[in-house]
């Protein structure tokens, strides 16, 4: 007699080793950030995609040059091929349904919010601290963090959030998954992170480094992991080498980041220039206000460059030169850039009303700060090197932005880092805190007025310098940006 099994006997086992696997637990929170969004990003107040979010929705058109698709039609010299790759499918349903580009736009947006926010950086988290705990309080607040800052993002096709959610994956695969398949993802992702925002680039060293030490003791188990590495980033990457090559006659697999708008037709040599005499850029939607670019004017950076007798910097051995000359001068500059691109002022690139600032949510970011910096000062846990090795690969591309005009989001993955330190670092340990004696929680507590008078009174400084005159940059080359 033949034995009959029931569909429901199958399954049930199944599901059961599912939920022991904790599939189901840990991709719930992704699910519900990713609903957030949902519901959230279609009443932000925004209709169109303008300035940058527009042009990166219209790259896709340049595979189309010949009427067809081709992969290499594309040629862009500015900007890589994979974002616009990546946005096509949204631009075909646009183009096949007639719908607003901003409703698949935020369907992305939502799905790069869900898996940053709800699974990479918790994952990250997890892969680097395998005995510590995340609570769902402590997840939830990093959620929250994200929403509450940058929520208005996740409007547009902008490559920022990409660009750091292709980083964090692969710095997870190479310390959880130390197999050759992993490891050829993680060099994709990391060719991905570069091609979207070239500035990635200078991680790519320190990333190799962790393939080494994480892979198994013996020398040939590290270049397996080293060439796995370098094949999927060689993947990824060759499309843009042959686009360069026919294109521009140059055989690299790097983007090229060059307009002839641009003084010496370098974009980051243009905003080296801009970087010293504005030490904060924005851009609004505000009709009350003269004009789409908000520039915080530095007038120590104005004077350093007539000091220098300098228009631009045509080379980089010319910055260096001034660098040279007067490097107080420039450390302090670019230490109000730091602290300008960390103080997020309006949770969106393009903002609706310059006087929409909230004081009350600003004071709660410098609080997350001093969170993250005591939670660091009092770390407790072993720090080894591929510690190290992540976080200096999520900060190097951060830190060689600092010399530019500064918007927030070019700092992405410090804040990231903060939110994680205050989140998963200081949050769980609020209970040590209060067995702290009453003269150390006194002495924390007026250290933690005099950083919050500290923050708002170099907030306040730089909106004092705010200006939409462009003729600060006309010296540089003032080309849109």
């Amino acid at each position: 007699m033949t034995r009959r099994i029931s569909v429901p006997a199958i399954l049930t086992p199944l599901s059961t080793r599912f939920r022991r696997a904790g599939h189901l637990g840990s991709w719930l929170p992704v699910g519900l950030v990713f609903l957030l969004y949902l519901l959230y990003l279609p009443f932000s107040g925004y209709s169109e995609l303008v300035f940058d979010a527009g042009k990166y929705w219209t790259l896709t058109e340049r595979f189309f040059r010949y009427s067809r698709f081709q992969l290499l039609a594309y040629d862009d010299s500015l900007r890589g091929y994979l974002l616009a790759l990546l946005n096509l499918p949204a631009k075909a349903l646009v183009h096949f349904t007639g719908v607003a580009p901003l409703v698949f736009t935020r369907v992305m947006g939502a799905a790069n919010a869900a898996l940053l926010f709800g699974w990479a950086g918790p994952a990250l988290w997890r892969a680097l601290f395998p005995a510590a705990a995340l609570s769902k309080a402590s997840r939830a607040a990093f959620v929250a963090l994200g929403f509450l800052f940058w929520r208005d993002y996740f409007n547009f096709p902008l490559s920022d959030f990409p660009a750091v959610l292709a980083m964090a994956t692969s710095l997870w695969l190479i310390v959880r998954r130390k197999a050759f398949g992993p490891l050829l993802l993680a060099g994709a992702l990391l060719a991905a992170a570069v091609n979207i925002r070239p500035v990635y680039l200078v991680a790519a060293p320190l990333v190799m480094v962790l393939t080494i030490t994480q892979a198994a003791a013996t020398w040939s188990a590290r270049w397996r992991g080293v060439a796995a590495l370098a094949l999927g980033f060689t993947c990824l990457s060759a499309p843009q080498l042959l686009i360069n090559a026919r294109h521009y006659q140059r055989p690299t697999p790097l983007v090229l980041a060059r307009d002839a708008r641009f003084p010496a037709a370098n974009l980051y040599l243009s905003q080296l220039g801009w970087g010293v005499v504005v030490q904060k850029y924005e851009t609004t939607l505000d009709a009350a206000f003269p004009a789409p670019r908000m520039l915080y004017v530095d007038p120590a950076g104005q004077r350093l460059l007539r000091q220098q007798a300098l228009r631009h910097f045509p080379d980089y051995a010319t910055y260096l030169r001034a660098l040279a000359r007067q490097p107080l001068e420039f450390a302090a500059l670019y230490g109000r850039h730091l602290f300008n691109g960390l103080d997020v002022q309006y949770a969106s690139p393009y903002i609706r009303q310059v006087g929409g600032r909230q004081a009350g949510l600003a004071l709660l970011h410098y609080s997350v700060w001093f969170g993250a910096l005591l939670a660091l000062a009092h770390w407790r846990r072993p720090i080894r090197w591929p510690h190290l090795l992540v976080a200096g690969a999520l900060l190097a591309p951060a830190l060689v932005t600092l010399p530019m005009a500064i918007e927030c989001r070019f700092l992405l993955p410090l804040h990231l880092l903060l939110y994680a330190a205050f989140c998963f670092g200081a949050l769980p340990n609020y209970d040590a805190v209060r067995a702290w004696s009453g003269w150390k929680r006194g002495l924390v507590a007026a250290a933690y007025g005099l950083f919050l008078l500290i923050c708002v009174t170099l907030s306040a400084q730089t909106r004092n310098y705010l200006t939409a005159d462009l003729s600060v940059l006309r010296p540089l080359g003032s080309a849109a940006r």
